[in-house]
């Protein structure tokens, strides 16, 4: 009974990150069902280490991982689930696309994006789709700002 219990708050969670699309939920490493391979996986660690504000004991058990389409590339949606979380509800993110066989960031390395909810599109710019990101900044305020495709990362509009 205990475990399913976790097992329906950790689906919950992943759920409620505001990608609407489907993922696949595995407790094994948050990089098993994205299909990503152990070498991969150590490359976007390294890139998501140097650029979290914090870092927990596991980044594991603190990231979720899911496939995205970005259009005209795979992509990953990497959040924070508890230490790289905010007071307000925003959590850091990464967004990873497919080029030439590696898993490049979205964004710069300089950027701490926190967010509430990630959409995708529909509008697309350079084959890729634009990024809406909303953020909480009180419990009555969310902002959000839309990020296009500049043939390397996201930029906002």
């Amino acid at each position: 009974m205990r475990v399913c219990l976790h097992l329906s708050v950790a689906l919950l969670a992943i759920l409620s990150t505001g990608v609407s699309q489907s993922a696949k939920v595995t407790t094994e490493s948050p990089f098993a069902a994205a299909a990503v391979t152990p070498k991969e996986q150590k490359e976007i660690l390294q890139f998501v280490e140097h650029s979290a504000f914090d870092t927990p004991e596991s980044w594991a058990q603190e990231l979720q991982v899911k496939q995205i389409d970005l259009g005209a590339a795979p992509g990953l949606l990497i959040k924070g689930t508890h230490l790289l979380c905010g007071a307000t509800g925003n959590c850091q993110i990464w967004i990873f696309r497919k080029a030439n066989g590696k898993w490049l960031s979205m964004l710069n390395a300089d950027q701490t994006v926190l967010v509430d909810n990630v959409q995708l599109g529909p509008l697309r710019t350079r084959g890729i789709k634009d990024l809406i990101l909303s953020s909480n900044s009180s419990a009555e305020r969310s902002d959000s700002v839309v990020y296009r495709f500049d043939g390397n990362v996201y930029r906002p509009k």
